[in-house]
């Protein structure tokens, strides 16, 4: 696809940016990706959510896991961040934000999951690693992230076996969730729009990134 006038004033400083330029907004505005989330992992997926559509993905999925409806944590999870876009709810805050991205919300797991680009994990429910395996198996590539208090880790893996690992019960979970939720909201998405426009870090790497806010700690390095 080629952009519109209008699109190439809207993403200006994307396409000045080395690392995207005019064909990696191209790239990012047919793309897709869905985040699946369980209820410890929603304030780093709307993160996530906010930044892939302000990038211009095309196509977002939404889906929370073993969970029912979406909640808003009370101890300070950034789970309402979309809604500050508009008030009717996640579609509209989506498109209200940029209108070239649309948010679909999932109800279940269904194959058409399969359709998307991208799988963005946030949380550590089994079910999330479950899902990866089966995308992974399918050819497509995932980002997983999990977080423990004010530390929080990201690997390209669907099962990573040194994952649950990088992260530590030391950090003091009582400190409020937001800003953990943020610094992996946002390590997700960076991950996922490399992949999508196929950057020299891509998704499937053995890179992995991990942070503890507690200490000032984070690190990226391949394994």
């Amino acid at each position: 696809m080629s952009l519109t006038e209008v699109q190439v004033r809207r993403y200006s400083r994307h396409i000045l940016l080395p690392q995207v330029g005019g064909k990696g907004q191209e790239r990012l505005l047919s793309s897709s990706a869905v985040i699946a989330f369980d209820r410890e992992g929603e304030g780093a997926a709307s993160v996530a959510a906010t930044y892939l559509a302000a990038s211009g993905v095309g196509r977002i999925g939404w889906m929370l896991v073993n969970g029912g409806n979406r909640w808003v944590n009370a101890e300070g999870s950034l789970s309402p961040l979309a809604g500050i876009y508009a008030s009717a709810g996640l579609e509209e805050s989506a498109a209200a934000l940029n209108p070239d991205a649309v948010l679909e919300v999932i109800d279940q797991m269904p194959d058409a999951v399969d359709g998307f680009d991208l799988l963005i994990l946030s949380g550590d429910d089994p079910t999330l690693g479950d899902a990866a395996a089966r995308f992974e198996a399918a050819g497509g590539p995932v980002v997983r992230g999990r977080r423990c208090g004010w530390a929080g880790a990201v690997t390209s893996a669907a099962n990573d076996p040194g994952f649950d690992e990088l992260l530590s019960d030391d950090s003091d979970s009582r400190l409020p969730a937001a800003p953990s939720e943020g610094v992996l909201g946002a390590m997700l998405a960076s991950r996922a729009l490399c992949a999508l426009i196929k950057q020299k870090q891509t998704v499937g790497s053995t890179v992995l990134a991990r942070y503890d806010l507690s200490f000032g700690f984070f690190s990226e390095a391949a394994r």
